[in-house]
């Protein structure tokens, strides 16, 4: 198939490009105009657009896509004023445009990341954030064309993913640099559950998205998650980073800090799984790859 794949230089797109090469389907990448491309970008239709999604009704009647995956979005946990702009034009505005894109020029098709944010206290509809919150106004939005267009919509809501290559601030790498300099790590009280789920389950779960949401009927629309293979309390993920990395294990102050505001207990679990899919890489086994390429990186660069 001919797959348009926006977000396509964040973490998670550009692992889902390669994937989708290797299963021999031709991919185009959207890029914001300024952002840097990586080698597994190389052998793609690389199509540059503005953060308030101009040149988009442009780039997919070039490309001509049979599906896309929408997963550009802005995150922020706790929002400040300063933010509020940036992630309604990131998760709300910059999607609508290629919703109206892909109406106006015939790709009906679309596989996209929503997050089990948007589901706080187990609830079909409750965001934990404003983050959560756009991600639901572009859902909100998407039901238009489905409706009045025969958008065909497959929605993955996302757990928190993790790899190798993140470069995000999160968990794993505080957990990583608190190893490697010995310094104390502050957390909360650690009892709140967790689905982490490998980058590259999450690829290969975006890559079966986009063959079965082909055989949807105009109009249609499914909701699926991509869960890890157990939940794990944050207590517990440290404890197994510690005998992954035993050489250097993390001292972890537990009650240093408090609670998020509108911290998640329990991860919702409140729609079926996509269908033949299940996560291969278990969290011990991501946690060792992790470990062990910071530790080939520290070498090479010793």
């Amino acid at each position: 198939m001919k797959i348009l794949v926006t977000g396509a230089t964040g973490f998670l797109g550009s692992h889902v490009v390669p994937t989708l090469r290797k299963q021999g389907h031709e991919v185009g990448c959207i890029a914001r105009i300024g952002s840097a491309l990586s080698r597994c970008h190389e052998g793609c239709s690389i199509w540059r657009v503005t953060d308030n999604g101009q040149g988009l009704h442009a780039t997919v009647r070039a490309f001509g896509p049979d599906v896309v995956v929408h997963l550009a979005a802005h995150y922020v946990r706790d929002h400040r004023a300063e933010d509020i702009s940036s992630l309604i034009k990131a998760n709300v505005e910059f999607g609508t445009h290629l919703l109206d894109a892909m109406a106006q020029t015939g790709c009906d098709a679309l596989v996209y990341a929503g997050t089990a944010w948007q589901h706080y206290r187990d609830q079909d509809y409750c965001p934990v954030n404003l983050y959560a919150a756009t991600k639901q106004a572009f859902s909100t939005i998407a039901e238009y064309y489905r409706d009045a267009e025969g958008l065909r919509l497959l929605e993955l809501h996302l757990y928190d993913s993790y790899g190798s290559s993140d470069r995000r601030p999160k968990l794993f790498n505080r957990l990583l640099a608190a190893a490697e300099t010995g310094e104390d790590l502050s957390m909360s009280p650690g009892t709140q559950r967790l689905h982490l789920v490998h980058v590259d389950d999450v690829s290969r779960g975006l890559a079966m998205a986009c063959e079965q949401v082909m055989s949807f009927e105009p109009g249609e629309r499914r909701v699926y998650r991509l869960p890890s293979d157990g939940a794990v309390t944050l207590r517990e993920l440290v404890e197994k980073f510690n005998v992954v990395s035993a050489s250097r294990p993390v001292t972890v102050r537990w009650g240093a800090r408090p609670f998020h505001r509108r911290e998640v207990f329990q991860p919702w679990e409140g729609a079926p799984v996509l269908p033949f899919w299940k996560a291969e890489v278990s969290l011990e086994r991501g946690l060792e790859t992790i470990c062990h390429l910071r530790a080939v990186g520290n070498r090479i660069g010793g």
